[in-house]
């Protein structure tokens, strides 16, 4: 087997595979499913950040390529939001704690030296992940009732 298609090589693919079979009902990938393989990517993030602002795809250690990571922390947010939503903050807090220390000086974030828009593409993931590590805030309304936000 080629070490890219291996757990180590395929933690950031895998979120995105995950959560297509799951929205395509495939009964396979049950909440332990996904919740195996976010463990995965917390506990073995190193791989993906290894191969991470890199200049050649799949030069790193597992064939990862540095387009991987915020591509891979995204689709991770999506699957983290077919949990129940008391499972969530666990796997939501990991995240943020992944991605925060990342931004560049300028705001930006970015994984890979794609063209000329690395940090426009890594700033957009980034932000969209980010926005889907904020647990659910209830707050009540000026007539009473609460409304859910993210």
């Amino acid at each position: 087997m080629m070490p890219i298609n291996r757990p180590g090589g395929s933690l950031g693919r895998s979120q995105a595979c995950n959560l297509a079979l799951r929205l395509w009902g495939d009964s396979r990938i049950t909440d332990d499913v996904l919740k195996e393989w976010l463990d995965r990517l917390f506990s073995r993030n190193l791989w993906l950040d290894i191969g991470r602002k890199r200049p050649i795809p799949h030069e790193s250690h597992f064939q990862v390529a540095g387009y991987f990571f915020y591509f891979g922390h995204y689709y991770a947010s999506l699957c983290i939001e077919q949990l129940k939503q008391e499972e969530r903050p666990f796997y939501q807090d990991h995240l943020a704690a992944v991605m925060l220390p990342l931004q560049e000086k300028d705001g930006s974030w970015w994984d890979f030296p794609l063209y000329n828009y690395h940090q426009q593409y890594g700033t957009a993931f980034a932000l969209m992940t980010l926005k889907r590590c904020r647990h659910t805030e209830i707050s009540g309304s000026a007539k009473g009732t609460s409304t859910s936000q993210k």
